[in-house]
Parts: C-alpha cells; sequence; structure tokens
C-alpha cells in the first residue's frame, strides 16, 4: 500500500477524532507553552543574565522561574503520557478494524507512528511560537505584579528553545513508542473489543483499603497536630506523601467498598433509581477510580497554590512593617551594655552629613541565643539539637533597666520574676524554668516596646523575648551558652525614620560616614528591600498563578476525556436498560445524580484537604513572613469559592457533551 494513500488515512482518522484529538493537541501545546515561557523569562536579559541582575532580587526571581521550569519539565512527562492514552484507546478499534480488513501491520505501524509524529510537531511547533509571542506580556504582567517600569524590546533565549526540544522531544518520542507497540503486539480481534472487556463487577481490594485509611488518619493527624514552624517543617512531606497515597487507595478501594455496602442494603438498592446508580457506579470508579483520584490531588494543588500566593500578595505591606519598623534599620553588637550614646551619636553624625533628616533614634540592645523547650523548661542548645526544631526556641533577652528605660517605666521584679513576650499564640505559661531555675511570669512584656528587636519573619523557631531582673541574672542564663559563642556580646538595633526619600547617593554617604565610626554597623533601608519584598513575594506569585494554570488545565483535560469515554460507555449500557422499561424521564435523572457525585467527589475531596492542611500550611509560610489566621482563612474561603465556580463551569461544559452522547445525539 502507498504511502500517500496511507498519509491519507492518517488526516482522515484524524478529522474523525478531532473531538478527542483537539483537546489532547490544545493541552500538549499550552504545556510546551508554559515551559517555554518560564525558560525564557529565567534567562532573559530583562531579569538575570550572566550574573547581572537587571533590578535589586532579580537573581532570586530568575531561581524561581528557573525551578518552576524544573516543575513544569517533570510535571509534563506524566501528563502528556496522560493524555495520550486517551487518545490511543479511541484510535485502537480503529487500527484494528484495518487490521482485520487485511491491511499489514507495517503499514498500520505507519499510520500510528506518523500520527504520533504530526501530535508531536504540532504540539510542540505551535507551543513555541505562542510561546514567543507571550514571552514579553507575561514579562510584563510579572514587571506589573512586582512594580518594575516596562521594558521594550524583543526576547528571545536560544537556551530556552533547546531545553524545550529536549525535553518534549523526548516526551513524545516515548509516546510515539508505546503507541506503535500497543498496536504491533495486539490481536486485531482483541483491539476491536477492548472497550467491551473487563465488565465484571469489581472486588474490593481490602490491603489498598486498609493502606488507605491509614495512611489518610496518619497523614491528617500529623497536619493537625503541629502547633510550630518546627512541627510543620518535619511532618509537611510526609504528610503530603501520605495523603496521596490515601487518596488513590481509597479512590480505587474506598469507593468500590462503599458502593458494595449499598448494595447490601435492600432497601436503597432495590429502588430503581438506586439500583440503576449504583450498579453503573461501581463498573465507573472500577475504569476510571484513578482518574478521579488525580483531579483530587491536581484540584488540591491548584487551591493551596493560589491561597499561598494571594497571602503572599494580601499580607505583604504588613510584613514590610514588621520586619523594617523604621525606615532605616542599623544593626551591630556591642561588647557592653554602655555603648548607645556613642553608637547614638555615630549614626546622628552620619545622618547630618549625608543631609539625611533623622527622627527620634530608636535604640534596642538584647542578647540572643537559641534553647530547647520541654514543657515549662528551656535548656540550652545541645550537640544534637536540630535534631527536633520543633522544641527551639529562639529566645531574646533584655534586663529590666533596659526595658524601663525603653518603655518609661519604673517597673520592679523579684529575683524570680521574670516579663515574656512572645510571637506565637501559645497559651501563656504562668511558671517558666531556666536553666534549672524556676521563674514567676509577672506578666507580658509591653510588645509595642520591643517591636525592634526581633524580627518576626525568616525564622525557623518559635520566638520569645524575656525580661529579667538584672545583668547578673542574664549573665548566670548564658553562661558556658555554646550556641552564640560570644555570650558577653549585645545584639542592638537602631533605627529612624525620616520625611523625605532617601537617595542611592545620601544613603552611600550615609553608610560610609558610619563605616568611619568603627562600630561595623550593617545598614538597611526600608524603601529598598520593600523593592527586594515584592520582587521576591511577586515572583512566586506569578511562577504560583503559571502552575496553578498548568494543573487546572491537567484538571479539566482529565474530566473532558472521563466524561467523553464514559459516556460511549454508558450510551450502550442505558440503551439496554431503555429496552427493559427504564423511561427516559429516569434515565436523564439517573444520568444526571451519577454525573454529579462523580463530577464533584474529587473537589470535595480536595477542599477537605486544603481545610485539613491549612494549619500546617500556615505554619509554613510563617518562615517566610507574618499569616494571620483571619487573612488566612479568608483566602482559603475565597480560592476554593472561584474554584468551584470555575469547576462548575467545567461540569456544566463536559457534562453536556456527555449527556448528548448517552442520549443518542452524538455518533
Amino acid at each position: 500500500m502507498s504511502h500517500k494513500l496511507l498519509t491519507r488515512f492518517v488526516f482522515s482518522g484524524m478529522q474523525k477524532n478531532k473531538r478527542v484529538l483537539l483537546p489532547y493537541l490544545a493541552a500538549g501545546s499550552l504545556t510546551v507553552m508554559i515551559f517555554y515561557i518560564l525558560n525564557t523569562l529565567a534567562f532573559c536579559p530583562y531579569i538575570y543574565v550572566d550574573h547581572k541582575e537587571a533590578f535589586y532580587g532579580a537573581q532570586t526571581i530568575a531561581i524561581l522561574l528557573e525551578i518552576a521550569g524544573q516543575i513544569v519539565g517533570v510535571f509534563s512527562i506524566f501528563f502528556i503520557v496522560y493524555a495520550n492514552q486517551f487518545v490511543i484507546k479511541g484510535r485502537k478499534k480503529e487500527m484494528a478494524l484495518y487490521g482485520v480488513l487485511g491491511m499489514s501491520k507495517k503499514n498500520i505501524t505507519f499510520i500510528m507512528a506518523l500520527e504520533s509524529l504530526l501530535h508531536a510537531v504540532i504540539c510542540i511547533f505551535t507551543g513555541m511560537l505562542a510561546g514567543t509571542f507571550l514571552s514579553k506580556l507575561m514579562l510584563l504582567v510579572l514587571y506589573k505584579i512586582i512594580g518594575q517600569a516596562p521594558v521594550s524590546g524583543l526576547i528571545f533565549s536560544a537556551r530556552s528553545v533547546k531545553n524545550t526540544l529536549i525535553i518534549f522531544v523526548i516526551i513524545y518520542a516515548s509516546c510515539l513508542i508505546y503507541n506503535v507497540s500497543c498496536i504491533r503486539v495486539g490481536n486485531p480481534i482483541e483491539l476491536l473489543h477492548s472497550n467491551t472487556t473487563g465488565e465484571r463487577e469489581p472486588k474490593v481490594k481490602i490491603i489498598p483499603l486498609i493502606i488507605g485509611i491509614l495512611t489518610l488518619a496518619g497523614g491528617y493527624s500529623l497536619a493537625l497536630m503541629a502547633n510550630s514552624v518546627g512541627d510543620a517543617l518535619g511532618v509537611m512531606f510526609v504528610s503530603i506523601v501520605l495523603v496521596i497515597i490515601a487518596t488513590y487507595c481509597l479512590f480505587t478501594s474506598g469507593s468500590i467498598f462503599l458502593l458494595k455496602l449499598l448494595k447490601r442494603n435492600q432497601k436503597y438498592y432495590l429502588k430503581t433509581r438506586n439500583f440503576i446508580s449504583v450498579s453503573n457506579l461501581m463498573f465507573r470508579m472500577k475504569h476510571n477510580a484513578a482518574g478521579l483520584a488525580s483531579i483530587c490531588v491536581l484540584s488540591t494543588g491548584v487551591i493551596i497554590l493560589l491561597t499561598c500566593g494571594s497571602s503572599l500578595m494580601m499580607l505583604g505591606e504588613k510584613n514590610i512593617n514588621d520586619k523594617f519598623p523604621t525606615d532605616v534599620k542599623i544593626e551591630t553588637q556591642a561588647e557592653n551594655s554602655g555603648m548607645e550614646e556613642a553608637y547614638t551619636d555615630a549614626v546622628r553624625r552620619a545622618a547630618e552629613a549625608a543631609d539625611i533628616p533623622a527622627d527620634e533614634i530608636i535604640y534596642r540592645q538584647f542578647r540572643t541565643t537559641v534553647m530547647l523547650k520541654n514543657g515549662a523548661a528551656l535548656e540550652p542548645m545541645t550537640a544534637d539539637g536540630f535534631s527536633d526544631l520543633a522544641s527551639c526556641v529562639d529566645l531574646y533577652f533584655v534586663t529590666l533597666e533596659d526595658y524601663n528605660r525603653y518603655a518609661g517605666t519604673e517597673l520592679t521584679l523579684a529575683e524570680n520574676e521574670i516579663l515574656i513576650c512572645r510571637s506565637d499564640e501559645r497559651e501563656k505559661e504562668d511558671r517558666l524554668t531556666l536553666r534549672g531555675k524556676d521563674y514567676e511570669v509577672a506578666g507580658e512584656a509591653d510588645r509595642g516596646v520591643l517591636y525592634y528587636i526581633f524580627d518576626p519573619t525568616m525564622s525557623l523557631f518559635e520566638r520569645e523575648i524575656i525580661v529579667l531582673r538584672d545583668e547578673e541574672e542574664l549573665n548566670r542564663i548564658l553562661q558556658d551558652d555554646t550556641y552564640i559563642g560570644n555570650t558577653h556580646a549585645y545584639s542592638v538595633y537602631i533605627g529612624f525614620n525620616t520625611q523625605k526619600e532617601i537617595s542611592e547617593q545620601e544613603m552611600t554617604t550615609f553608610t560610609e560616614e558610619l563605616n568611619r565610626a568603627g562600630y561595623g554597623f550593617e545598614t538597611s533601608l526600608k524603601a529598598k528591600d520593600r523593592m527586594f519584598f515584592y520582587n521576591l513575594y511577586g515572583g512566586a506569585f506569578f511562577v504560583g498563578i503559571f502552575l496553578a494554570v498548568l494543573f487546572l488545565l491537567a484538571t479539566v483535560l482529565i474530566i473532558y476525556y472521563k466524561q467523553t469515554s464514559e459516556g460511549f460507555e454508558d450510551q450502550r449500557r442505558f440503551k439496554i436498560l431503555s429496552q427493559v422499561g427504564l423511561t427516559e424521564k429516569e434515565a436523564k435523572s439517573t444520568i444526571k445524580r451519577q454525573v454529579m457525585i462523580l463530577f464533584f467527589l474529587p473537589v470535595a475531596g480536595a477542599i477537605l484537604h486544603v481545610v485539613v492542611a491549612s494549619k500546617v500550611l500556615r505554619l509554613f509560610l510563617r518562615m517566610v513572613l507574618i499569616v494571620d489566621g483571619l487573612t488566612f482563612a479568608i483566602s482559603i474561603a475565597v480560592v476554593c469559592m472561584l474554584f468551584i465556580v470555575v469547576y462548575a463551569f467545567v461540569y456544566k461544559a463536559t457534562s453536556g457533551q456527555y449527556y448528548r452522547i448517552v442520549y443518542g445525539n452524538e455518533r
């Protein structure tokens, strides 16, 4: 048979199967496009290239984009291979028919190979072409998010072209080999009837069911019991793995188990409507449970990404103000407690030299260490202390004399009394043991006074400020402390606000004058760090949106193929049932009920996963920023509602096609 004729068969087959093929090509093209855009932005000169930043914090954004590209690359392998299986499933019957009619396997292989090659070329070419035109637009969107001025000029990266071609040529080559092998090793008669095989009632697989219950209980328990950032770090990854395993096990085995229980309930099962629904659901779960579990996992990923991204942006300014209480922040160390006057004078002279109007200069000195918390006791760090991150606490010590000076108070403390200010939301304790000595908590230290001491962000541990009676008591607690090394050094915070925007030249002059003082000052400017903050978290938000779009795309594609394939399978079943007395009204009611259960079951599972994980997610985010419970809860609620709206729209679009197929309006 001539190649020309075989090529006609290829295009004819693609035309006939466009309903299944077009979503596959569109999804493949969009996946290539997303990967290409992320790689192009990661290596473009408008962000970071040849170790040169286009703006402050650009290197961090480039790293985030590159990591996101790698995630997309790995995800693309599973996504495209999974979608390809749906396409080849629909083509098996046609290829088998060619074989029954006498076409050789060599010719059938040529058809399948050429078709798979065309799929690859179309997806890679259109994806890269769209990515080339949209890269600049995405760059402008990124610049808008992070507050940078727009730039002109086109973007092209030979490196991104090479990376895209390498990974997607490998993926589509693997699909081609799989498609050809399915045809060459299969028997034409078996392939012809492949969609009617496996109709035995599914059995409950006990072992996967038990594994699903145990892993779900374990994953949820770990997430709910986390009470600190250290806890979150310790359980986050394990909890995610356990919940993913549980999701697949419970959808594949648990769903069959529940349907079997309903079947045994004669009063429920023997009703016409329930009899049809339960029986049909059992067969559908047998074939599609893995797909439903994938939808659940992907939906969970979409909601989490959007929730975390929106929280980052909603709480941006609050975190900046807490991290930088003053416009200018200066940090150093002091060998003794009598350096306040010398340090503040040096800062004041440097501000005058740089023509920077300095308002009231804030001075705070403290000593810090990390200790291990055991109930109401705090003990020095041990050699293996960091093996238990949940027990580690950042401690900041202030003498009562310093505290009274900062607060303008005249408080007194007994020998065994302390004041405490905590960064977390734990229940306040009445007593505390420090290095074997019991202290009474006399009250809560004024958070406003101690506001400048600790950085509320970027910490792995919970933080506490403890006001001690005198320096002698402080030295006793920190004696032989192996964590901080120099137990006599005070950490110093100096800051002031200014009524003008500080230029780069003025800041340079200010820094140079400070350096001449010889006190080892480290200077930070709030305006500059605000830029870095929004660059970092704006970039993370931008990357999160890209990944969420990809996960949502995968979700929609899986749903579409499920609805289409199940429509053709159920068409035959409902035709038989109508012949034995099922009315059209009963058929429609049963179909609608069944579709809604299967459609919304994964999203219900996803929302449950997110709600349970919300506590550990919030704790995890606290490593990089302040996340109050109300804002995070609102973010979850809004994202979940928006996702349900989008999901309902997808349901409306795909279920309509399913109904048309089942009712016999589609051929």
